[in-house]
Parts: structure tokens; C-alpha cells; sequence
């Protein structure tokens, strides 16, 4: 799995706390060029956790900054390994308790052009219960659902957690 490449020419104008910024400039097919400012950061991994009804497993999740709780997937950062499954392994772990015989790369999106990160996401089947330490700073109830229901409670949500509501789609749209 590659992560985001990045341009020839470039000018770093911030790089702390896991994030940089670069003034970049990149040719087009045409030989004009396009210069912007583009963000890089970390990876992000994202999961949909199957239980043996076939229910996803959906969290509900204070956000402090948004100052309220929002329905997403289970999802973090590949910050403690270089390794996009044993990171989604992690994460499913932490923050539902459960870990997967059966964890499948499904896609990768990215943001945006100016935005050097990519969300991977996840099938995870065949579950069994081996939870790791959740972190310190977040506050998250699991629920188990209906593919339907995770559907709705994510599109509906206060704030809408993009990742896991294109891979909810994505997936419905693929297997109706």
C-alpha cells in the first residue's frame, strides 16, 4: 500500500505536532503549473466491524471540539505503526473491544488534492473479543446495527463523519 506521493518542487512552511504544510508545484500534462499549499499528515484507517448477525459495529463518540457526540465507524490515525492493517487491527481493538480473524483492505479515498492524506478502510468479519486499552481523551459507546440503521444514525448525525458515511454507502451500494 503506498501512502500519498508528493510533488518535485516544494517549500516546507510548517512541519510540528504530526502536521506539515509545503508550497508545492506540480506540471501539468500541457506544461503549465499548478502551485498550492497542501497538508500532510498521517493516514487515517476506518472499519467496518461485522459481528456474527452481521450487524456493524457503530460508535457513538463525544467529539470535545464539536461539543457533541457523533455516530461514525471505529477509525483512528496510523501514528503508532508504518503498517495500515496492524494500525486498523489496533484501532478496532481500542475502541470496540474486539479483534478480527478476518480484517480485508476494502478502498482507500482521499480528501482532496491539497489534503496529502488517505482514509483506508476496512472489512472486518469473524470478531472475538480482545480489547486493548482505550486512550485517555476519548468518551465512546459501541452499538451493534443493522447496515440500514448505521446508514441512518451516521447521515444523521450532528456532525457528519465523512469516512464512514462513504464507506457505509460505498458498501450498501455494492452489496444491496
Amino acid at each position: 500500500m503506498t501512502r500519498c506521493y508528493r510533488t518535485c518542487m516544494e517549500k516546507e512552511l510548517f512541519n510540528q505536532f504530526g502536521w506539515e504544510l509545503t508550497m508545492e508545484e506540480a506540471s501539468l500534462p500541457d506544461g503549465r503549473k499548478k502551485k498550492l499549499v497542501r497538508v500532510h499528515r498521517c493516514d487515517s484507517v476506518h472499519i467496518l466491524a461485522f459481528d456474527k448477525d452481521c450487524n456493524v459495529l457503530l460508535l457513538r463518540e463525544f467529539r470535545p471540539f464539536y461539543g457533541k457526540y457523533i455516530w461514525m465507524l471505529p477509525s483512528g490515525r496510523v501514528d503508532k505503526e508504518n503498517d495500515i492493517e496492524t494500525a486498523a487491527q489496533r484501532e478496532l481493538q481500542e475502541e470496540t473491544g474486539f479483534r478480527s480473524k478476518s480484517l480485508t483492505h476494502y478502498c482507500t479515498t482521499q480528501h482532496s488534492e491539497s489534503m496529502n492524506f488517505a482514509n483506508h478502510i476496512f472489512i472486518a468479519k469473524d470478531l472475538t473479543e480482545d480489547p486493548l486499552k482505550q486512550d485517555d481523551h476519548e468518551l465512546i459507546e459501541v452499538h451493534a446495527m443493522p447496515l440500514e440503521e448505521a446508514i441512518e444514525k451516521v447521515l444523521s448525525s450532528p456532525v457528519i463523519h465523512t469516512a464512514s458515511a462513504f464507506a457505509l454507502l460505498r458498501y450498501t451500494h455494492e452489496h444491496p
